[in-house]
């Protein structure tokens, strides 16, 4: 079994300023969610792990676009939505990448 290493938490993580997700060399904030959303995403119920499930279910994207644009910034601070995202070239494990982060930060 590998030996886990154990990295700092970033202060910006401990101060919930978020942290960063390099997709195609663009850096992305992605932001905490704040209290008032935590009930609505977990309602939400979505995958964490394979994005498959919530691309390809036309109410699930919505609520994955909904997520994107209130917690990913670009580098110029800007919400980014689901199809920015495959504009700038995301692929599914980008996706993914994006939600365990934001959960990860989270909580």
């Amino acid at each position: 079994m590998a030996k886990e290493t154990k990295t700092p938490t970033p202060l910006s993580v401990m101060l919930g300023s978020g942290d960063f997700l390099i997709v195609k060399d663009k850096k992305y904030k992605v932001k905490p969610i704040a209290l008032k959303d935590i009930e609505e995403f977990m309602s939400d119920e979505l995958s964490i792990g394979s994005q498959l499930f919530n691309i390809t279910n036309p109410e699930r994207r919505k609520k994955v676009d909904r997520w994107l644009t209130g917690y990913c910034l670009d580098e110029k601070d800007n919400p980014i939505n689901l199809e920015t995202a495959m504009n700038e070239g995301w692929d599914i494990v980008d996706l993914k990448e994006f939600m365990k982060k934001l959960c990860d930060i989270s909580g």
